[in-house]
């Protein structure tokens, strides 16, 4: 088996596997986590259908996908109680500096381009099959575990939104 096909194996096999334990077990956060990614695998499928790539220039579909995945996982890292939708930003964030890279022509192969591109993504979705596991284990051993931040309580200067006092003092 060719090394490409181990990778896309892999790929979807992980794809797979956390997209159906994040809807499965996961809470809001992971739901929405999973959902980023299969907007960004569907906008990819798309684009490559109708504009391929040779990994010689920037791909047009895929620098479209990581600024889907790097929006979406932004914004639920904003408003998230989770720490992997951070890690899964930043590592959409490396992805898109793989285009930058690209676009500016410094010298990169184009299989270094295309695993600059491929493996944060790889890392993300392993993010949220990490992240929904986590959330699984604090369910069980805490009995919950909340999903949003609660912002008002920062914006009235109550503190931190984690087991704050509901009194000013």
């Amino acid at each position: 088996m060719p090394l490409g096909n181990v990778e896309q194996l892999a790929f979807f096999l992980l794809l797979a596997v956390a997209i159906a334990l994040a809807f499965w077990q996961g809470g809001a956060p992971e739901r929405w986590g999973a959902m980023v990614i299969l907007a960004m695998v569907l906008l990819q499928a798309g684009g490559e259908s109708l504009l391929p790539s040779g990994f010689r220039s920037v791909d047009p579909s895929s620098l479209m996908t990581d600024v889907v995945g790097t929006a979406g996982f932004g914004a639920l890292a904003l408003q998230a109680r989770r720490i992997w939708p951070l890690w899964a930003t930043s590592l959409q964030l490396l992805s898109l500096s793989a285009h930058f890279a690209r676009w500016a022509d410094i010298g990169i192969p184009p299989t270094v381009y295309a695993v600059m591109r491929g493996t944060p993504t790889f890392l993300a979705l392993s993010a949220i099959a990490l992240g929904t596991i986590l959330h699984v284990w604090r369910r069980r051993r805490h009995g919950s575990d909340p999903s949003w931040q609660d912002w008002s309580r920062v914006a009235l200067g109550y503190g931190p939104s984690r087991g704050v006092s509901s009194r000013p003092w």
